[in-house]
């Protein structure tokens, strides 16, 4: 089983995960329904298709170690108030020595290389000079790579809120999408037909799926029978045709 995933710069560790059999789902699932088979390891994946209240799943949860991430993605992660448990130890006593180059477009690779080399420079000086570690972390660039940290999140923040927010949507920003595809990975190994069925209910099909009927709250029954006629793979599924013609999402940052 996987429980290491190596970035281009960066690893994350899964530490724990405590449901891979899916057995405490299915008990809790059994309960909230009123059913006496407790060993029905289907019926957690059932709550999330028919649109019941996942609140099952806020009661199993994953541990994450990552080692080599920058300032920023920490950043990123460390908005999530709903999450079990966070370990740090951050730069108020401890130091970066390291850094991370962003990973989205970048109009001149070198000079932002030597701007971020500049400001690690400034923050080890403050260092050398005597000033304490939390003092020299003002002069830090987001691109430090923080000292290993961990955090613990819920079933149930990673698939309505983490994931869709930090993959599954559009604007994610780059190493942060880089960081999180990785957690994903490794609690997609735990349990493909799991998190399978949390992408199609919470991930990215859903969001289309909302952007579409937004859409055709707007347009007549002709206007949409126009534009099938001309545009419309009639061959294809129509969940899968609707999100392909109107189920485009644009990023709030465009």
């Amino acid at each position: 089983m996987i429980t290491e995933y190596k970035g281009d710069t960066f690893t994350i560790r899964m530490t724990r995960y405590s449901d891979p059999d899916r057995t405490n789902l299915a008990r809790n699932a059994a309960i909230y329904l009123g059913k006496p088979d407790r060993d029905n390891i289907r019926r957690p994946l059932s709550i999330i298709k028919k649109g019941h209240v996942p609140e099952i799943f806020r009661g199993e949860h994953v541990e994450f170690e990552f080692i080599d991430v920058s300032k920023e993605v920490y950043d990123h992660l460390v908005t999530y108030t709903t999450r079990n448990m966070r370990a740090a130890g951050g730069n108020r006593a401890l130091t970066s020595n390291d850094y991370t180059l962003p990973s989205d477009k970048v109009k001149d690779p070198l000079y932002v290389e030597q701007a971020v080399i500049g400001s690690m420079n400034q923050y080890k000086a403050l260092l050398l000079n005597g000033e304490t570690p939390q003092v020299a972390r003002s002069a830090m660039p987001v691109a430090a790579k923080m000292n290993p940290f961990a955090y613990q999140f819920n079933f149930l923040t990673l698939m309505q809120s983490f994931f869709n927010q930090r993959i599954f949507q559009k604007g994610a920003q780059g190493n942060t999408f880089k960081v999180v595809k990785g957690m994903w990975a490794l609690v997609h190994a735990q349990d493909p037909e799991l998190w399978d069925v949390a992408f199609e209910y919470f991930g990215t099909p859903a969001v289309e799926w909302r952007t579409t009927g937004q859409k055709l709250k707007r347009m007549t029954v002709d206007c949409l029978l126009y534009e099938l006629s001309n545009q419309a793979d009639k061959d294809a599924r129509a969940f899968d045709e609707l999100r392909r013609l109107y189920g485009e999402e644009k990023s709030m940052w465009d």
